[in-house]
């Protein structure tokens, strides 16, 4: 198996032989110490993944592809909408969600965390992306939204079931939907009008452990959990 991964955006056209440069080439030849003809994967994050061989590692990286796959998406896709944890503990929350399977993170704006990332943070949060993408070697790349609110969570789209993360609940069970959106509160939980307006909408409510967790620890299990379920 290859060592060495790569993110190339767009895949899906691309010609025989590719040169990188910029801080993906610096980095996969001064950190990685990639050399020539050695084989590495490539991956846009779109679903297609590139077998290829360096053909020349110098001041940039040229590569020869010799094969590229196309991967479907994880089933179901589960999108997290939770509210988002201060300092490096949403750089952790990122990439727990993408080693988990997670398909996408929105921001959830609550009654106890109304906190919307940064500039600076979304541009962590992307590297972030890439760097977890790379290192699990998921073909499909965790997509990051733009903050909503409570009141838009409780709005579901065709074909998609919401979960709201809660220790009074009861324990998941599957439901068979393709799209899950996993609802996870802020530290302090959600407030007793969250959970009548929950309940109100017929969201599912369900715990996924016997402990109070972090939110960046809590979404990630409540994922797998989900995921593990749903798969069996």
């Amino acid at each position: 198996m290859p060592r060495h991964v790569l993110h190339i955006p767009d895949l899906s056209h691309v010609s025989d032989r590719l040169t990188i440069d910029g801080d993906e080439a610096s980095h996969a030849l001064r950190v990685k110490r990639i050399r020539d003809g050695e084989i590495v994967l490539a991956m846009d994050g779109a679903g297609h993944v590139a077998t290829c061989r360096v053909a020349a590692a110098g001041r940039s990286l040229e590569i020869d592809i010799e094969s590229v796959e196309r991967f479907d998406p994880v089933q179901p896709q589960i999108n997290v909408w939770s509210a988002a944890p201060k300092g490096p503990r949403l750089g952790e929350l990122i990439d727990n969600l993408s080693q988990a399977g997670a398909a996408g993170w929105t921001p959830l704006r609550t009654e106890r965390a109304n906190v919307d990332p940064t500039a600076a943070k979304r541009k962590r949060i992307n590297r972030i992306v890439m760097e977890s993408m790379k290192q699990c070697r998921r073909p499909w790349a965790l997509e990051t939204h733009s903050p909503q609110s409570f009141e838009d969570a409780m709005q579901s789209e065709a074909g998609e079931t919401i979960v709201l993360a809660d220790a009074s609940g009861e324990p998941y069970e599957p439901t068979g939907a393709e799209r899950i959106r996993l609802l996870i509160g802020p530290e302090g939980g959600w407030s007793e009008s969250e959970r009548n307006a929950a309940a109100l909408a017929s969201v599912q409510s369900h715990r996924f452990g016997p402990h109070i967790m972090r939110i960046e620890f809590a979404a990630a299990a409540a994922c797998a959990v989900i995921l593990d379920r749903e798969r069996a």
